[in-house]
C-alpha cells in the first residue's frame, strides 16, 4: 500500500512540470505571433489620378473588373511580412484611363454576354514583386507590377493579349516609415502603368490592326466622332 502511494505521488509530480512546460510554450508562441504581427508592414494603397491628356479613340469600350482584380492583395512572407492591397486603386486607375482614352467607356464585374461595345478589356494581375532596403544594397523601396490586359471584340473573340509592366521606387531618406515608403512606391508604379497604357495601347500590333480594320465601322457607329471631324 505505501508503495502504491509513492508511485501515485511521483506520477503527479512528473505531470505538473509537463503541463507547466506546455503552458510556457503556448505563451511563447502567442507572444511570437503578436510580435510578428506588430512588425508586419500592411499597406492600403489609395490616391488620386488626374485625367490623362490624350487623343481619344472613337471606340466604345467596356472594362471588366473581376473580383480577384478588384480585391487583389499582394502578401510576402519572405523576411519581414509585407501586405499591399492594390485592388481598389487599380479599379480607379483603369476606370479613369478608359474614360480618357476612349470616347465611350463603362465598367462591369464579369464578361458581358452581349456587350454594347466595340472592345472589351479584361485586366488581370500576373505578378507583384517588392524590394525592401534590407533585401538589397540600394536604400530604396521598389514595387514591380505585371499586368495582363486581354482585349476582345464585341463578339467575345480575342483581339490582343498585352503584357504590361509597371515600376515604382522611393528613396528611404525622404520617408519616415516602411508603410509610407511602400505606399508611395506603389503609387509611382500605378502612374507608370497608366502612362504605359495611354501611350502603348494603340501601338499593340493586334490592337493597331483592329483599329485600322474597323475604323470606318466604329466611326459610323459613334456620331460624336464623325461630328468632331466634320467641325475640324
Amino acid at each position: 500500500m505505501p508503495l502504491i502511494t509513492i508511485i501515485t505521488m511521483n506520477t503527479r509530480r512528473s505531470i505538473a512540470p509537463s503541463l507547466l512546460m506546455k503552458g510556457l510554450i503556448m505563451a511563447g508562441l502567442v507572444m511570437a505571433s503578436l510580435l510578428l504581427s506588430a512588425c508586419a508592414t500592411q499597406v492600403e494603397v489609395d490616391g488620386n489620378f488626374p485625367p490623362a491628356l490624350t487623343h481619344q479613340l472613337p471606340v466604345k469600350a467596356v472594362v471588366v473588373f473581376e473580383p480577384a482584380f478588384a480585391s487583389h492583395r499582394f502578401v510576402s512572407s519572405e523576411g519581414q511580412k509585407v501586405s499591399i492591397a492594390v485592388g481598389q486603386i487599380q479599379v480607379e486607375l483603369f476606370s479613369g484611363l478608359a474614360d480618357s482614352l476612349f470616347e465611350h467607356s463603362s465598367t462591369t464585374t464579369s464578361m458581358p454576354a452581349k456587350p454594347e461595345a466595340d472592345l472589351i478589356l479584361l485586366p488581370t494581375v500576373e505578378d507583384v514583386q517588392i524590394s525592401m532596403p534590407n533585401e538589397s544594397q540600394l536604400k530604396v523601396f521598389e514595387v514591380w507590377i505585371k499586368y495582363n490586359l486581354q482585349v476582345f471584340n464585341s463578339a467575345g473573340e480575342p483581339v490582343a493579349d498585352w503584357i504590361m509592366t509597371a515600376y515604382g521606387k522611393t528613396p528611404t531618406r525622404f520617408l519616415k516609415s516602411s508603410t509610407e515608403a511602400l505606399h508611395q512606391a506603389a503609387m509611382v508604379a500605378m502612374r507608370d502603368a497608366g502612362a504605359h497604357f495611354i501611350t502603348g495601347f494603340a501601338r499593340v500590333p493586334e490592337v493597331r490592326q483592329w483599329l485600322q480594320t474597323n475604323q470606318t465601322r466604329v466611326s459610323s457607329s459613334n456620331p460624336s466622332s464623325s461630328n468632331m471631324r466634320a467641325e475640324q
